[in-house]
């Protein structure tokens, strides 16, 4: 823990600036980039022998991107500069921290800081929704910061991805002191952050949270040893014995309005990802027949992260963003496996990828909720320095 303080008050000024982007004050967060750049400036050494294939990469991507964007800027000229730094910067701090702070407290910390303060300002605002107007009403909502805008019900859900993603770790067995306090505090924030997504009426967020338990329930139960394995096989039943027995007891309260009217959809409908599968197969035809992008071709958003930078700047940033996905799920394996026994880091890297990457999959990430990859590049950016870093399966003393 003490760890911890002296990296807060080592790095006050950068920590306030990522959490001014985070709650995002009157929908203005994004413009803290702009700072963000100016404090890094100041650490060029740092990226003078720091910078890795990776961040190159991202970089390219993010030049490509932004001279293709620059022929029709539709989100606005001054977001020419975001698209080609925002990245690249924040990929950067990410490296910054792991870097220079070698003590796993420190990331589980950003771990945490990150995604409680990204959903911070929906979940006040929704529950402010709750307590007006109850379950009722539409999905789309208003935020803190400006009460006169509806903002769509999935862009507000994906605030909500780190932590829905984080309820593998509560099972994680022998964890210590500050991995005990991590657990209480993220199983607070779950179920909080559960009630907030009910309303919101998101399946993509629901099954982020089951795939992600699924796949950690997984992981403990290859790794682990027998005299470990069974108890930790009776708790998990156990809980979601339980968890069945309250959903239908209460599967007709108020809480699942919403949520159960977006069931009664059409099967078919639900299962096409709610007709995001018939808009991939055409847009995956689209990235070869229009190399340069398209602003027709039966599709206005693709609803998917890669296909829609295809249709936005073409093939050129597509292809660098793939390879950059492709080393980043390497980047991850080879984490996990030069490191086996550190369960409670792997599950929570490998549950905050997968979440993340859910999202990215079915939603136009660079046009609607660019802030949602910056944190990605920023949480990327972390993993990166911390593999290269050398004494990283060690437990580090804080550095300057």
């Amino acid at each position: 823990m003490n760890n911890i303080k002296l990296f807060i008050q080592k790095e006050f000024f950068l920590l306030f600036l990522l959490l001014v982007f985070l709650i995002d004050p009157l929908s203005k967060g994004i413009y803290v980039f702009y700072i963000l750049l100016l404090f890094f400036l100041t650490k060029l050494s740092f990226l003078s022998y720091k910078l890795d294939g990776k961040g190159f990469l991202l970089l390219l991507f993010s030049i490509f991107y932004s001279l293709f964007y620059s022929l029709n800027p539709l989100g606005g000229a001054q977001m020419l500069i975001i698209y080609t730094l925002a990245p690249f910067i924040f990929y950067n701090i990410g490296r910054y921290f792991s870097m220079n702070y070698s003590s796993k407290e420190i990331l589980y910390f950003l771990f945490v800081f990150f995604a409680i303060g990204y959903a911070f300002i929906p979940t006040v605002s929704i529950i402010i929704h709750i307590i007006e107007n109850g379950f009722t009403g539409d999905r789309n909502l208003s935020l803190l910061w400006d009460t006169n805008y509806e903002l769509s019900a999935t862009l507000i859900a994906a605030h909500f991805t780190l932590i829905m993603s984080s309820l593998g770790i509560v099972f994680v067995p022998g964890a210590n002191e500050l991995e005990r306090r991590i657990k209480l505090v993220m199983i607070v924030a779950f179920i909080i952050s559960l009630f907030c997504i009910l309303r919101l009426a998101s399946r993509t967020q629901i099954f982020i949270s089951v795939i992600t338990f699924t796949l950690s329930v997984l992981y403990l139960i290859l790794r682990l040893p027998l005299n470990k394995k069974i108890p930790l096989l009776f708790v998990i039943f156990s809980s979601v014995i339980v968890f069945v027995v309250v959903y239908f007891s209460f599967s007709d309260s108020v809480i699942f309005n919403i949520f159960n009217e977006r069931n009664n959809e059409d099967v078919e409908y639900v299962m096409s990802g709610s007709g995001r599968t018939r808009i991939w197969l055409r847009s995956v035809g689209n990235v070869f027949s229009y190399p340069f992008g398209w602003n027709s071709g039966g599709v206005n958003f693709a609803h998917n992260l890669w296909l829609d930078v295809s249709r936005v700047a073409g093939i050129l940033p597509f292809l660098s963003l793939c390879i950059f996905t492709i080393l980043n799920i390497l980047l991850i394996y080879n984490i996990i496996r030069r490191s086996p026994e550190n369960h409670f880091f792997n599950i929570t890297i490998l549950s905050y990828f997968i979440g993340v990457n859910a999202v990215f999959f079915v939603e136009p990430i660079m046009e609607g909720l660019l802030s949602f990859f910056l944190i990605y590049c920023l949480f990327i950016g972390i993993l990166s320095g911390y593999a290269d870093n050398r004494n990283f399966r060690t437990k580090g003393r804080i550095q300057n």
